[in-house]
């Protein structure tokens, strides 16, 4: 009895701490680009829909601030967070050492894996090898562009890079490039459950070994932001915990498409 007056008693006073912390907060203004389906897009409605957007919104709501939502190029978050046009960057951005140099990131989210798209008559592998020679299409300022600009590029194979995998499954349905290199779920939703993406595929196993591919995803914060980083931090551990980013996850995606921190 003791121990569940003492459990009830902490379980009090950590709910008293968190909401003097939320209300520290009216309003949040959180950026992203907003044309990557499922995590972040415009509905035919003209709402602003996605994965990261329920995430998002969950963290204001437990926050008690009001959401502003920014479209801005993935290119343009981390500058526009160090030139404070916005507190949060929420758009699929993986926390990469590199950018850690420059801004600050939230406990991890959750972690996705990158796969090519091509037509079905060309069953690709993600390798220099496999790839020699061919036009690949990816979002410029993505992990995605790193990596093949690293392991790809000095090998043979031309690297295209769009301000967003929208022109790039245009291109690709175009044949004006031979394959895209993006996150799974974002190369379905966006390109191959529609019509133009009929005669193609993911294509070749998934990269495994790659740090620079397999950090997680996080939501970025300006440096320095302590006081905002400690409050998401807490609300995303709290999502985890109780289920609650796990159960936003099934509105988007097909069981085991994308892995939590710790199992969860």
């Amino acid at each position: 009895m003791r121990k569940h007056i003492t459990r009830l008693l902490a379980a009090t006073l950590f709910s008293v701490a968190s909401l003097a912390q939320a209300s520290d907060f009216k309003e949040i203004r959180i950026a992203t680009e907003a044309g990557y389906p499922p995590f972040e897009y415009i509905a035919p409605n003209g709402e602003l829909q996605g994965f990261n957007i329920d995430i998002g919104n969950e963290i204001c709501k437990r926050l008690e601030a009001k959401c502003v939502w920014i479209d801005q190029s993935f290119d343009s978050l981390i500058p526009g967070l160090q030139a404070r046009k916005f507190d949060l960057a929420n758009s699929t951005m993986t926390a990469t050492d590199a950018r850690r140099k420059v801004i600050d990131f939230s406990s991890p989210l959750y972690i996705v894996a990158s796969r090519l798209v091509a037509h079905k008559d060309k069953p690709l592998e993600p390798t220099a090898e496999s790839l020699k020679g061919l036009r690949v299409g990816v979002q410029q300022g993505t992990t995605m562009e790193t990596y093949a600009r690293k392991e790809w590029a000095p090998k043979g194979v031309q690297i295209i890079a769009y301000p967003s995998y929208t022109n790039a499954f245009t291109d690709l349905a175009a044949g004006r490039i031979d394959a895209s290199f993006q996150e799974a779920p974002n190369a379905v939703n966006g390109f191959l459950d529609k019509p133009e993406g009929a005669d193609f595929q993911l294509t070749g196993d998934t990269i495994k070994d790659s740090a620079i591919l397999n950090e997680p995803i996080a939501i970025g914060l300006r440096k320095g932001n302590k006081k905002l980083k400690a409050a998401v931090d807490e609300a995303i551990q709290a999502m985890l915990t109780d289920g609650t980013i796990q159960q936003l996850s099934q509105k988007y995606f097909e069981p085991n498409t994308i892995e939590f921190p710790s199992g969860k």
